[in-house]
């Protein structure tokens, strides 16, 4: 079965973007120091695929930061898999810890409609304050 199979993309509790965002990426796991760019190839509503020059462990808690807007939230890695190509060779799954449109994309899947942040939104009425969604810091 490939990635993009019917019964793959069923899986999926949004769908896959295919969208080049730099990171700035924290190991927030004392046991595994890290610090560096990646980018993102692919992002949804519950995380993204990123590739990176070496393998996190399953479970490690990352702060995600795109520096350039100034978000940040928290991931955890889901997987970690060698590319077989070229530096960087490691294709890493992540979950965000609070789904939502982090990625800030203007107009979202509708299968995103269902992530926390898309709720908080249709539940709340506008209050002319800025909300911290889908657990991103603006700093």
């Amino acid at each position: 079965m490939t990635a993009t199979s019917p019964a793959a993309q069923e899986r999926r509790r949004s769908q896959r973007i295919p969208l080049s965002v730099p990171l700035f990426v924290t190991s927030l796991d004392p046991a595994y120091a890290f610090t560096g760019n990646v980018h993102a190839t692919q992002v949804s509503g519950h995380g993204c695929v990123l590739h990176a020059f070496r393998p996190f462990k399953r479970g490690t808690k990352l702060r995600l930061d795109i520096v350039s807007r100034h978000y940040s939230t928290t991931a955890h890695v889901v997987h970690s898999h060698p590319t077989g190509t070229p530096a960087p060779n490691w294709k890493v799954a992540l979950e965000l810890e609070k789904p939502g449109n982090f990625w800030r994309l203007s107009a979202p899947p509708p299968d995103w409609l269902g992530t926390s942040e898309q709720q908080r939104k249709s539940e709340s009425p506008r209050s002319g304050s800025v909300s911290d969604s889908a657990g991103e810091n603006q700093s």
